[in-house]
Protein backbone atom coordinates (compact mmCIF):
# COMPACT_ATOMS: atom_id res chain seq x y z
CA UNK A 1 0.00 0.00 0.00
CA UNK A 2 1.81 3.37 -0.95
CA UNK A 3 0.30 6.88 0.20
CA UNK A 4 0.38 9.77 -1.50
CA UNK A 5 1.51 12.29 0.92
CA UNK A 6 4.05 10.66 3.85
CA UNK A 7 2.64 11.32 7.58
CA UNK A 8 4.58 14.40 8.93
CA UNK A 9 5.08 14.63 12.62
CA UNK A 10 6.96 18.07 12.41
CA UNK A 11 3.39 19.67 10.99
CA UNK A 12 1.39 17.74 13.61
CA UNK A 13 3.53 18.73 16.67
CA UNK A 14 2.97 22.37 15.29
CA UNK A 15 -0.49 21.83 15.14
CA UNK A 16 -0.18 20.59 18.75
CA UNK A 17 1.88 23.45 19.96
CA UNK A 18 -0.67 25.85 18.57
CA UNK A 19 -3.67 24.06 20.04
CA UNK A 20 -1.78 24.50 23.44
CA UNK A 21 -1.04 27.73 23.34
CA UNK A 22 -4.60 28.60 22.11
CA UNK A 23 -5.64 26.66 25.13
CA UNK A 24 -3.30 29.56 27.21
CA UNK A 25 -4.30 32.30 25.51
CA UNK A 26 -7.96 31.20 26.24
CA UNK A 27 -7.56 30.51 29.97
CA UNK A 28 -5.27 34.09 30.22
CA UNK A 29 -8.44 35.84 28.27
CA UNK A 30 -10.98 33.86 30.86
CA UNK A 31 -9.09 35.35 33.77
CA UNK A 32 -9.14 38.79 33.01
CA UNK A 33 -12.66 38.94 31.65
CA UNK A 34 -13.31 36.77 35.29
CA UNK A 35 -11.80 39.64 37.18
CA UNK A 36 -12.98 42.41 35.26
CA UNK A 37 -16.33 41.59 35.94
CA UNK A 38 -16.55 40.79 39.27
CA UNK A 39 -18.69 42.46 41.92
CA UNK A 40 -17.64 43.52 45.09
CA UNK A 41 -19.24 40.66 47.10
CA UNK A 42 -17.28 37.93 44.66
CA UNK A 43 -14.21 39.45 44.14
CA UNK A 44 -12.19 37.83 46.09
CA UNK A 45 -13.44 34.66 44.75
CA UNK A 46 -12.84 35.14 41.10
CA UNK A 47 -9.47 36.41 41.67
CA UNK A 48 -8.45 32.89 42.83
CA UNK A 49 -10.04 31.27 40.22
CA UNK A 50 -8.22 34.25 37.69
CA UNK A 51 -5.27 33.22 39.37
CA UNK A 52 -5.68 29.36 38.99
CA UNK A 53 -6.68 30.22 35.20
CA UNK A 54 -3.26 32.16 34.72
CA UNK A 55 -1.40 29.45 36.12
CA UNK A 56 -2.82 26.87 34.22
CA UNK A 57 -1.92 29.39 31.07
CA UNK A 58 1.26 29.36 32.23
CA UNK A 59 1.86 25.54 32.64
CA UNK A 60 0.60 25.18 29.39
CA UNK A 61 2.74 27.42 27.47
CA UNK A 62 6.00 25.94 29.59
CA UNK A 63 4.75 22.42 28.53
CA UNK A 64 4.86 23.49 24.36
CA UNK A 65 7.99 25.67 25.52
CA UNK A 66 9.64 22.29 26.63
CA UNK A 67 8.34 19.92 23.54
CA UNK A 68 9.00 22.34 20.91
CA UNK A 69 12.93 21.34 21.31
CA UNK A 70 12.94 17.70 21.36
CA UNK A 71 10.05 17.54 19.29
CA UNK A 72 12.18 19.29 16.49
CA UNK A 73 14.72 16.62 16.57
CA UNK A 74 12.23 13.77 16.79
CA UNK A 75 11.06 15.21 13.50
CA UNK A 76 13.86 15.30 11.67
CA UNK A 77 14.87 11.82 12.53
CA UNK A 78 11.63 10.56 11.73
CA UNK A 79 11.25 12.73 8.35
CA UNK A 80 14.87 11.59 7.15
CA UNK A 81 13.42 8.21 7.87
CA UNK A 82 10.80 8.42 5.70
CA UNK A 83 12.43 9.72 3.14
CA UNK A 84 15.08 7.25 2.63
CA UNK A 85 12.47 4.28 3.24
CA UNK A 86 10.35 6.22 0.19
CA UNK A 87 13.43 6.24 -1.86
CA UNK A 88 14.85 2.33 -1.19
Amino acid sequence: MTRDAPYDIASFDAGQDCGTRVAACVARLSALELSERSRWWNRRGHRLMAAALVACAEELEAEADASRGSSRSDARSVTAALREAQGA
